[in-house]
Formats: C-alpha cells, structure tokens, sequence
C-alpha cells in the first residue's frame, strides 16, 4: 500500500472515524455471547476473517514485505493483544468501563513518547495524565451495577498494550501496513482464545454455533474490523501516539450513547459518570487547545 503524506487535519479525521466505528464493536460479540458462544469465543471469530483478507494482501507483497517482517510481527502482537483484551473485556464487564479503562490510553501513550520518542509532554497532557487517574480511582471505587472483575483488569492492560504498539507503529514507519494487520488479527485470534483459557469459561464450540457466526462475522469484517484497523494504524504513521489516543475517545461517544439505550441493565451510578467526566473532559482540554502537530511522512 502506498503511504502518502497528508495533512494533519485529514490524518486526524481517519482517526476519529476509525475509533467510531469501534464504538459498536460491542453489539455483536453480545449478541454472539446471547447466542451460546462461551467465553472469548466471539472475539475470535469475529476476526477470522480479517486474518485471511490481510493474509492475501500480504503475500501479494511478499517481496516488498519481508524484509520488515519482524518489526511487523512485534507490533501486530502487541495491538492485536491489546484488541483481544479490549474485546474479551467488553464480554465480561460493562460496556462502559471496558471502553474507559481502555482509553486510558493517552496516559500510557504520552509516558511512552517522552521515555522512546523523545517527545515533550505540554501541560495539557499532564493535566489529561492527572484526570485520567484520577477518573480511573473514581471509576473502580464501586457503586456500579456490575461488580469489578477480571474484565476490568483486561481493559485497563488493552490500553497500555495499545500505547505500546501505537508508539512502535510512530517510531518504525516504513513497516507495511497489511503485514502488521495480518499479524494484529492472528493475535487478536489466538490471543483472545489463550484470554478465553485463562478465566476458565472457554467451552467447546459447535459446528451450529460456528455457521450462526459466519454472517455475522462477515458483515463486522466488512463493514468495521478491516475499515477500523486501516484507518487505525494508517494514520498512525503520521501522528504522535498521545494525539492518536485522544481523538480515539470518539469511540467513548458512539459506545456511551449505544450502551446506555441499548443495555439498561449496565446504567452507571453517578460516582462512575464524575470519573467518565473527569477522563474524558482532562482529555479533551489537550484535543482543544494544544496547537495541531504537522503530519509527518513515513522515511524512505
């Protein structure tokens, strides 16, 4: 795939639309959960598909592709991980603290630019660094209608695992994107399948589960796992992984506005909605008033 330089502005967008479609990611692995499928089922074979499609374009590339094949397999682990926690977590706790625990991000993020990058933090960030940690205490203190489990423990390492990957995306550019894509579901597969072993509520899957699967895991292919991971980690190579943490709160949004129609049962107590505040609002003051950083082009 052609990488070219576009603005900042521009990279930015495909940032906040490739994290809104996550928003909904949710939806289908509950309703493949209702269906029968145990554990961490659903997160697998949601992304089946997206293995093969990024394996054909791959190989396709192979010889322009190998000789970043290891930079490509160490990133796509690290995000793929951090997107089977993220969706085994989505699974086992409340759709909103999964989705806050995870977009802790930005904390994580800015940490690893200043220490790797050689970035400089601005008082924005270090006041989202403060907001953030202070909703996250907030937010695992209790009063929620779902109690604290092993679910909120996957979310909160999704994100630090997130940060990780997104840093070594910034800092190896020229690694291409359908290469780390094809290793990011193989480890987004197998990864939430050793999550699925761990807890220990991994049952066998049928051969009726499997066929109610495969429709569904089409259309989420489609329509966003493979749009989302494009969009994702494209524009990763353009900007700093603290600014690509933070307009990923988009998905914060569409996921607030979706699960509270749509779960009832999973309304947060108003202790919960102050720490969602206090993450989301530190956040923002960085998206709105630090000056937009240029788009830098990949070197080659």
């Amino acid at each position: 795939m052609s990488l070219q330089s576009p603005s900042a502005n521009f990279a930015s967008m495909s940032v906040l639309f490739g994290a809104a479609i996550w928003g909904v990611y949710w939806i289908p692995l509950r309703h493949l959960e209702e269906a029968g499928l145990s554990g961490a089922w659903p997160v697998a074979l949601l992304n089946i598909a997206p293995v093969l499609l990024f394996a054909v374009w791959s190989f396709a590339n192979w010889p322009k592709h190998r000789h970043h094949l290891g930079a490509a397999l160490i990133i796509g682990l690290l995000t793929g991980l951090a997107f089977a926690l993220y969706g085994v977590a989505l699974i086992y706790t409340s759709v909103m603290r999964a989705t806050l625990l995870y977009y802790l991000t930005p904390i994580w993020a800015t940490l690893i630019g200043m220490y790797w990058l050689h970035e400089k933090a601005t008082w924005q960030r270090w006041l989202a660094i403060v907001g953030g940690l202070g909703g996250l205490s907030i937010l695992v203190s209790g009063g929620s209608a779902v109690a604290l489990n092993i679910g909120d423990l996957f979310g909160l390492l999704s994100g630090i695992f997130w940060a990780v990957g997104a840093s070594m995306i910034k800092r190896l550019p020229k690694v291409p994107l359908p290469t780390m894509a094809m290793f990011q579901s193989v480890s987004i597969v197998l990864g939430a399948l050793g999550l699925g072993l761990f807890v220990g509520n991994q049952g066998m899957l049928t051969l009726d589960q499997m066929w109610t699967a495969v429709p569904i895991s089409l259309a989420v292919s489609v329509f966003m796992i493979i749009p989302g991971a494009i969009l994702l980690i494209w524009a990763q190579k353009f900007l700093s992984p603290g600014r690509v943490g933070l307009l990923m709160m988009s998905e914060v949004l569409v996921a607030a506005m979706t699960a509270s129609y749509l779960l009832p049962g999973e309304r947060m107590s108003l202790l919960e909605w102050v720490g969602a505040l206090l993450i989301v609002g530190a956040c923002l003051i960085e998206i709105l008033f630090t000056p937009m950083e240029q788009a830098h082009p990949p070197n080659h």
